[in-house]
């Protein structure tokens, strides 16, 4: 008895194995916009999906990616002398720059 237990035990822990990887690949890339904004701490003032709550911060859902991409490259340059955005775009590559901005893009408005 102990030993059909422990079989099933073990046959029952590979299928949540198998299961969680097959997730965690398919969804990997759909995270990684949030994942990048997690990081980054874009959500503190914009929110989980780019709505923000604050009127002091631009909502970025719905945004046009093409012109996400443009401001942020904006701030990392550090146009706009004092802006608060500079010191968080200058982190940024190109790479986390683009998902980002198609991250917030995709989101509902």
């Amino acid at each position: 008895m102990l030993r059909k237990v422990l079989g099933i035990r073990v046959a029952v822990s590979a299928c949540a194995l198998l299961v969680g990887t097959l997730l965690s690949s398919t969804t990997f890339a759909a995270d990684a916009g949030e994942n990048a904004a997690f990081k980054h701490h874009c959500v503190t003032c914009h929110g989980w999906e780019g709505k923000s709550s604050a009127p002091r911060y631009p909502n970025l859902a719905g945004q046009n990616a093409a012109y996400l991409v443009s401001r942020l490259k904006y701030f990392r340059a550090e146009e706009e002398p004092g802006n608060q955005m500079n010191a968080q775009a200058v982190l940024l590559t190109d790479e986390e720059i683009d998902i980002i901005s198609e991250y917030f893009s995709k989101q509902a408005n």
